[in-house]
């Protein structure tokens, strides 16, 4: 996952696509994320967690084997789209499972974790993939995922021998009552659409956009995006226990505020490494906005229906995510480069205030 956020946009450019194609290319994952992961939430809550979570690992060996055998733009598609379906039912089954297995007090620590430990797995496929455009950058598209392709496949026979099922019988009955989200938390679902669609209008474009404003080499812009690979390796398992301490509101209001003033910042800021270091920071922002999402939903699901609360939530950020990038490439072809940040920026402040402005009581741990 790591790999593909650095090497997708520029393998994409480097086919020939333009802005918009790019952000289509990003679409059709979002898009994939935003129809699938409703139906999988609602399946995770009367079929049980494990099928879907073995499924997802079957889902991530068949896009890897395609993108190492993609050659244009087109055969990008459809593997970027079969990836977003084994994230769409990855991301949620765990989400699911950490509901399943902690308590409030908690859970945000916890979901951290699931954070840390999906960008350590990534660091150390980009490890492998930045080494191989070091070494033969001709062929290292190709190398890079033929061997994740191998890594996953042997992830799906790991999931088949030791993940339990964590959806109880009586559970499973339960669930067969009908949930409704509560009115109350409505708000909550405007402000996930609009950190997603923030984090997607910046995405795919921030290595293009160091590329063009600094003239950088390959192998530089993989140490430009180390520092973002790193903080979500370590932060999240400390993110998690601030909100501990702080409500959901106000945990996911000190992110938004982080990564909505850095993103303003960027354009301005000339150093090459100070804008690593705005956007990293920015990044940390992101992750705790989201790991304060999931303890937040998995509060107000309850025990019986974690999988249909995700899976509703999804729909929110799933529609951001899909519009964001076409947005994003809009802004960057025609209103100028340094748009797509002042745009994130704006957006993710105006989420807090609509975060706070909802008056929202819920407390960590409560």
């Amino acid at each position: 996952m790591v790999f593909i956020t650095f090497a997708l946009p520029l393998r994409a450019e480097d086919l020939g696509a333009s802005g918009i194609e790019i952000g289509v290319l990003y679409s059709i994952f979002t898009a994939s994320v935003f129809v699938i992961r409703p139906i999988v939430g609602f399946g995770l809550d009367h079929f049980g967690r494990r099928l879907f979570f073995i499924a997802a690992m079957a889902l991530y060996f068949c896009a890897n084997a395609l993108y190492a055998f993609s050659s244009d733009v087109e055969t990008l598609y459809i593997a970027r789209l079969v990836q977003g379906f084994g994230f769409s039912v990855l991301s949620i089954t765990t989400d699911t499972i950490t509901a399943d297995l902690t308590r409030s007090d908690g859970r945000g620590a916890a979901m951290g974790g699931n954070i840390a430990s999906q960008t350590r797995g990534g660091m150390l496929g980009a490890t492998i993939g930045f080494t191989l455009v070091g070494i033969i950058p001709l062929h290292a598209w190709v190398y890079s995922f033929a061997t994740f392709a191998l890594v996953a496949f042997l992830a799906v026979i790991f999931a088949v021998r030791v993940i339990p099922e964590t959806l109880s019988a009586e559970k499973q009955e339960r669930s067969d009552l009908k949930f409704r989200f509560p009115r109350k938390q409505f708000g909550l679902l405007l402000v996930i659409f609009l950190a997603a669609f923030a984090g997607a209008v910046v995405q795919p474009y921030y290595l293009i956009y160091l590329r063009g404003r600094f003239d950088l080499e390959l192998v530089i812009l993989a140490f430009a995006f180390l520092p973002v690979g790193l903080a979500y390796a370590v932060m999240p398992v400390w993110l998690g226990g601030v909100t501990n301490w702080l409500s959901r509101p106000a945990a996911m209001g000190i992110g938004f505020a982080m990564a909505g003033f850095l993103y303003l910042l960027v354009p301005h800021v000339n150093g090459f490494i100070w804008i690593i270091a705005a956007f990293t920071g920015a990044s940390i922002g992101s992750v705790l906005v989201d790991l304060t999402k999931n303890a937040w939903l998995a509060d107000i699901s309850g025990p019986n229906a974690a999988g249909t609360t995700f899976g509703i939530a999804a729909l929110a950020a799933g529609a951001g995510a899909t519009l964001g990038p076409v947005a994003g490439g809009a802004l960057y072809d025609g209103l100028g480069k340094e748009t797509i940040f002042y745009v994130a920026g704006i957006i993710l402040l105006g989420a807090m205030s609509l975060l706070f402005s909802a008056k929202s009581k819920n407390r960590a741990g409560k």
